[in-house]
């Protein structure tokens, strides 16, 4: 069985938690071998660090990560509370269909949407552009409702004035991966659309033809996560099921996540 009987006993389990309070035994889960943390320390200047400060600037975007922490003292007890200014999109995160004006927010998801099994894909050897081909994915063993993982091994920008480079999907593998259909995609480099590859995209629609990958999953409620971190530790393993739940943020564009991913 492709993702093994680890995973066929856990997902019900994680959903429903059908465990009897009187079977509380040590084998009553499945066990990963290990759990990989996908997300990233969220400081001040992740957004800088993972987009590059030069690039922030050209694209407008001139804030930082803010905590506002506000101090409280009840008698003996004193503690705080805080406000976190948070840049949704600096860092792993998802995007919802409306962060590129292709549809609802990111509460218009099912919570099943940001759950389910993995697939890895190693494509860090192509080069920068939209250099994933249909072809290269058609012998991945990918089925209807995985969530595939793809390792580009993504460096931020070096320069004050360079853009993002990403290995992406050309149109006709994000299509491909679409109409499985995936449950969801994600992908450790700045986004799943490159900003630096002009060659022409065949489609009828202009954002298509603008954000390719975009368009295949969003336009079809399939969540984008991007900026993913350590995912050359699922390199090469077997029986992955992926968690990456954001904040159900009203009509929010995208939202930072810290998702994780049990290997049994």
């Amino acid at each position: 069985m492709k993702h093994g009987m680890a995973l066929a006993l856990l997902a019900p389990l994680l959903v429903f938690g059908c465990v009897q309070s009187d079977r509380h035994t040590e084998s009553a889960l499945p066990k990963p071998d290990e759990i990989v943390d996908l997300g990233a320390l969220v400081t001040e200047d992740l957004p800088e660090r993972v987009w590059g400060k030069g690039f922030m600037t050209q694209m407008g975007f001139t804030e930082s990560n803010t905590f506002d922490v506000i101090s409280w003292d009840f008698g003996p007890i004193s503690g705080s509370n805080a406000y976190y200014r948070i840049f949704n999109h600096g860092g792993p995160h998802v995007d919802a269909p409306n962060h590129v004006g292709m549809g609802l927010g990111i509460d218009s998801y099912p919570i099943e949407s940001f759950i389910g099994p993995a697939r890895v894909i190693d494509m860090s050897h192509l080069p920068a552009g939209r250099s994933v081909t249909k072809e290269m994915l058609e012998d991945q063993d990918i089925d209807a409702g995985d969530i595939v993982l793809m390792y580009t091994d993504y460096v931020p920008p070096q320069t004050e004035s360079a853009l993002p480079e990403s290995i992406t999907l050309n149109f006709e593998a994000s299509e491909y991966l679409a109409s499985i259909p995936i449950r969801a995609f994600g992908t450790d480099a700045f986004a799943v659309d490159s900003l630096t590859d002009e060659s022409p995209v065949v489609a009828d629609s202009a954002a298509a033809r603008t954000m390719p990958a975009h368009y295949s999953f969003l336009t079809r409620s399939i969540p984008a996560y991007e900026q993913l971190m350590n995912m050359d530790r699922l390199l090469g393993k077997r029986d992955l099921y992926f968690v990456g739940v954001p904040l159900n943020i009203a009509n929010g564009d995208g939202m930072i996540v810290r998702p994780v991913v049990f290997i049994f």
